[in-house]
């Protein structure tokens, strides 16, 4: 359960960043995500009460876009 959430707070931050390629915000994105998962705050948003808002995440270093049908 707690991986799953982690992913879900992954991807909200991922979502906000634009879903940047470009590995140099990677740390920070980290940062953010911890924060917002030990906090359960992320920029104004209560991010276990949150929709997932699906779609990839920088998680293992893949800041990839997905393809068209919505997959890595």
């Amino acid at each position: 359960m707690s991986t799953a959430l982690v992913a879900k707070v992954a991807r909200i931050v991922t979502k906000w960043y634009g879903r940047p390629t470009n590995q140099e915000v990677l740390p920070q994105m980290i940062d953010d995500t911890t924060y917002a998962w030990r906090t359960g705050v992320f920029e104004a948003t209560r991010v276990f009460h949150a929709e997932d808002p699906g779609g990839p995440t920088f998680i293992g270093g893949n800041l990839r876009k997905p393809n068209s049908h919505g997959r890595q």
